[in-house]
């Protein structure tokens, strides 16, 4: 509860902020009968009276309960709010969403009603998923994402009479352990990988942090030769076996321009003469609809983002190497910029977070300077080294992307509370 003074036909009136007994929202108004001319000390007063009379006898408006008669089932309500929600999420974001709406099916069944949903209901359902399914936090957050905004959507469209998810706690990011190569892992991943079809993935996946479906999107217009530049531009995407192609990142500092490594550029090179080779070798057989790409097959087929991911995983238990994941190279990447002391402003834009925070948090305590100090870091600490369950990785990967969508939820709707008070004070 809150207090402020407000000025109305040149008179004090104490506004008191508080809730009802349902959670809403209310204001009220108490006239100090004081002229605002010389007199906003005794208001001061008038108005810390008024909030400890509020305080001492709990005066609250008791909100006669709203009567409820839809039959929703709780799980279909979900479902529909995901479906309204398409248009606006990515490929991933709704394939996932789809995915934890199987799991709140599974635990509640359809016979539990949207009107009916507790807090006890939802506090259950995550220590089921915590105890019984064994999902750590991050898991647990993204259901989170789906289902606060659901519940406040049907709580504002007057679908339950309170909203359960109010009161429920905040649920911690755990600190993951963290995975990588050291140089001389990497200088042994590489001596391992250079006989295999994943060479040139892992080469620059170490080398520059690109995230898998940075990596897999590499386009050859994105390669500038020239200006020895990099570009990443696009991303490529297997959602439930159907591949998205997109220009559209997770954020707009995903879309980043960095040096082209010297070692990176031959192998470009090599890889364009061996592409030109493959084409001349399969002739009418060899498939042209992804000719722009740089991470194809023999015969001209994109890559899969998930056979990477497996055959990366095969590559290390053939040759008896430390399990890592795909993904974790972009943490290899990063901790070896880490330790040749790059600045982590520098990092950040390496590896193309949007917060700065995300860079600390993960990776912590650099100072500041520029780009091309992390491009000669990482070419120097790499120069002359000449699933866990894809499940997890895909969690990883949409961390942030689910992170910025819980964001602008959140300013969303202290927009629309910021609105509701100004139309109050406006009608009073």
């Amino acid at each position: 509860m809150t207090g402020s003074l407000k000025i109305k036909n040149g008179v004090y009136y104490a506004v008191i902020n508080y809730k009802d007994n349902y959670g809403k929202y209310k204001q009220k108004w108490i006239s100090t009968g004081l002229k605002e001319r010389g007199n906003k000390k005794e208001a001061q007063k008038f108005l810390k009276e008024q909030l400890d009379k509020f305080n001492l006898n709990e005066i609250y408006e008791q909100t006669p309960e709203p009567q409820i008669n839809n039959d929703i089932v709780f799980v279909d309500y979900i479902a529909q709010y995901v479906e309204d929600k398409k248009e606006e999420l990515s490929p991933a974001v709704y394939y996932s969403y789809c995915n934890q709406v199987k799991v709140l099916t599974k635990f509640f069944g359809d016979k539990l009603k949207l009107k009916d949903v507790t807090y006890h209901h939802l506090l259950d359902f995550y220590d089921y998923l915590k105890k019984e399914r064994g999902n750590k936090n991050i898991t647990i957050k993204h259901h989170a994402t789906l289902l606060s905004p659901a519940l406040r959507k049907a709580y504002r469209d007057n679908l339950i009479a309170k909203n359960p998810y109010e009161f429920m706690p905040h649920i911690k990011r755990e600190k993951s352990r963290m995975n990588f190569y050291n140089k001389d892992e990497l200088d042994t991943l590489f001596k391992v990988t250079d006989k295999t079809s994943l060479k040139l993935v892992v080469r620059v996946a170490a080398f520059y942090g690109f995230r898998r479906s940075e990596l897999i999107g590499l386009k050859w217009d994105a390669i500038d030769f020239e200006n020895k530049m990099i570009t990443i531009k696009h991303k490529v995407l297997n959602v439930d076996g159907v591949f998205y192609l997109s220009d559209t990142l997770k954020t707009q500092a995903s879309n980043r321009t960095l040096p082209l490594l010297p070692e990176i550029e031959q192998m470009f090179i090599e890889r364009k003469n061996e592409i030109e080779h493959n084409k001349q070798v399969f002739g009418k057989s060899y498939n042209y609809k992804y000719a722009d790409y740089v991470f194809v097959d023999d015969i001209g087929d994109l890559i899969d983002p998930n056979y990477v991911t497996r055959k990366f995983g095969e590559i290390l238990k053939a040759n008896n190497l430390k399990h890592i994941r795909f993904h974790d190279l972009r943490h290899s990447c990063a901790s070896l910029l880490v330790a040749s002391k790059v600045p982590m402003k520098n990092i950040q834009e390496w590896l193309g977070h949007s917060n700065f925070n995300t860079t600390a948090d993960v990776y912590s305590h650099l100072d500041y300077t520029a780009k091309y100090e992390s491009a000669n870091a990482i070419s120097n600490a790499l120069t002359n080294t000449i699933e866990k369950q894809a499940e997890e990785e895909n969690d990883e990967m949409l961390d942030d992307e689910i992170a910025e969508l819980e964001q602008k939820l959140e300013e969303k709707r202290k927009e629309q509370e910021r609105r509701k008070r100004k139309k109050m004070d406006f009608e009073m």
